[in-house]
């Protein structure tokens, strides 16, 4: 496994600060952060280095700034939630960065990018939302339109939905591994309300919060990028994976648990691809 160079050191504020540390799927954690910063920004050094880039659901700016660090121009981040932008501003500021070169919007995403011009950006980072909106397909198209250059994603896949909740259990039986092969969208229930933040279009049913989640599979996001007319390449994480994984030995908490965060990526229950608008 290739050791992660530190673009963030362990003892970063942006590692320290965040709540997304311990658990098993993306853990913001030294090594997985690092990998992560690696493969989505580092290795697309051409769509990052002197480009104006957009971060959608930036959350507290983590990403932001490492594509500040790798020579973006430019970084604009969008969330919906104030506390996670305003804590953004602060870790920026701690960290004196220069304040022309960012800017963070409390805003809702789909709104945002319905209001963009076409071309607005050079880059678009989408990492880790695409399942959290009702119209996943529009939003590829929102992102595609408002991007010059390209669009990095960064997303689960139907196979996340078999894995993740407390009803995991009792659905896993009858899913089949041909299931995850066709071109299928998966809907599943979740908490609306997360540690630090809260997702959108909530609900009340039966005394609980609860939030839709929408997770494609592979086969019909390529669909997607073959119908939005985009050249795709996947991404491969082949130097940070430690051994083959099938999806289904991430069921189980204990499992789950014993995973290793690139784990998701060796199943595909996490997939990347850089989305470049076809000439």
């Amino acid at each position: 496994m290739k050791k992660p160079h530190p673009y963030f050191p362990e003892d970063s504020p942006f590692l320290k600060e965040d709540s997304r540390g311990k658990r098993w799927a993306i853990p913001y954690h030294f090594e997985c952060l690092n990998g992560r910063v690696d493969i989505l920004l580092a290795r697309q050094s051409d769509a990052i280095q002197g480009c104006q880039v957009l971060d959608l659901a930036s959350h507290m700016g983590t990403l932001s700034y490492a594509a500040l660090q790798l020579g973006a121009r430019q970084v604009h981040g969008v969330d919906t939630e104030e506390a996670m932008v305003q804590k953004g501003e602060d870790l920026f500021r701690r960290m004196q960065v220069a304040p022309d070169s960012y800017r963070f919007e409390v805003r809702d995403v789909m709104d945002f990018l319905e209001g963009c011009e076409p071309n607005s950006f050079d880059t678009v980072l989408c990492f880790g939302l695409l399942y959290y909106v009702a119209e996943p397909f529009r939003l590829l198209q929102l992102m595609v339109r408002a991007a010059r250059k390209c669009v990095l994603l960064d997303t689960f896949t139907a196979r996340y939905a078999a894995l993740q909740g407390k009803d995991a259990q009792q659905y896993y039986p009858h899913l089949k591994d041909e299931s995850f092969e066709s071109p299928i969208l998966l809907t599943s229930l979740t908490q609306s309300e997360k540690k630090d933040y809260r997702l959108p279009d909530g609900f009340s049913y039966k005394g609980k919060e609860l939030a839709l989640t929408t997770f494609p599979t592979r086969a019909l996001m390529e669909i997607w990028f073959q119908v939005l007319d985009l050249d795709f390449r996947f991404l491969e994480w082949d130097d940070y994976i430690q051994k083959p994984c099938y999806w289904r030995d991430l069921w189980s908490p204990e499992q789950k648990q014993a995973s290793h965060w690139a784990d998701v990526y060796a199943s595909e229950v996490r997939v990347s691809y850089r989305l470049t608008p076809s000439k």
